[in-house]
């Protein structure tokens, strides 16, 4: 069973809430162009990659430009930092969308993921960019979320162990939640550096949802939200496939 089936199966709508029939489409195609946070991370290189399979042209925020030498054919690798507004609005200009696969370091400060995405909402209204699409944990919850006992252990040491990053991830999601973009909140639980197979489950955070997924399965989901113009204003989890 593909990736669009399992979509099916979980009961996942793959088009947003009824009432944005009549929205605009700001699904990003082959040959446009979109901006990525995070891309020098283990998820962002896979994003990357399928990026350029599907023709898309990117713009990418760095402090270390050098590392992404050799996709200089359809990166442009740009030297800053998200905290800093400024460096943000450069990477999202003459962009059609926004993917953030945004990871946090032992150093990082408490507040990075929040500071990103205000600066990345702020950067995107003053371009009048839409979509959004940002990569986050399965700590950011929602409403239709029924966690079986395994998943609610899973959130409760990720909060135990790091209960600074669990406050960030969610502070960070409440305000892409509440910017009035087009946005999709892609929950993933444990990532994994396993194949990419377009076999996964996506739905609510519940009963039968995996607790694992390949970062590569992860990379295409969000590629193929975007693209498809899918899950608009949803939090749509994502669990399996390439996940050993």
């Amino acid at each position: 069973m593909d990736g669009h089936n399992d979509r099916q199966q979980a009961g996942a709508s793959g088009g947003g809430r009824p009432g944005d029939a009549s929205r605009q489409s700001t699904s990003a195609r082959g040959g446009a162009r979109i901006a990525v946070f995070g891309a020098t991370g283990r998820t962002g290189q896979e994003l990357l990659g399928q990026a350029h399979e599907k023709g898309l042209q990117v713009n990418a925020l760095v402090r270390q430009p050098d590392k992404l030498r050799e996709c200089r054919d359809f990166v442009s690798a740009i030297e800053g930092n998200v905290v800093d507004p400024s460096a943000v609005e450069r990477v999202v200009a003459g962009c059609m969308a926004v993917v953030s696969v945004l990871g946090r370091r032992q150093e990082s400060p408490a507040d990075l993921l929040t500071a990103a995405s205000l600066n990345t909402v702020a950067a995107m209204k003053t371009e009048g960019i839409k979509r959004l699409v940002v990569l986050v944990d399965t700590g950011v919850q929602d409403p239709s979320d029924r966690p079986p006992l395994a998943q609610r252990i899973l959130r409760f040491m990720l909060y135990t162990m790091n209960g600074r990053l669990s406050r960030d991830s969610r502070s960070a999601a409440r305000i892409v939640s509440e910017s009035g973009l087009d946005w999709t909140l892609v929950r993933a639980p444990i990532l994994t550096d396993g194949p990419r197979t377009g076999h996964y489950r996506v739905g609510a955070l519940a009963r039968g949802m995996p607790l694992r997924i390949s970062r590569a399965d992860v990379a295409e989901f969000m590629l193929s939200c975007l693209t498809e113009d899918k899950f608009v204003h949803e939090r749509p989890t994502v669990g399996g496939g390439g996940s050993k």
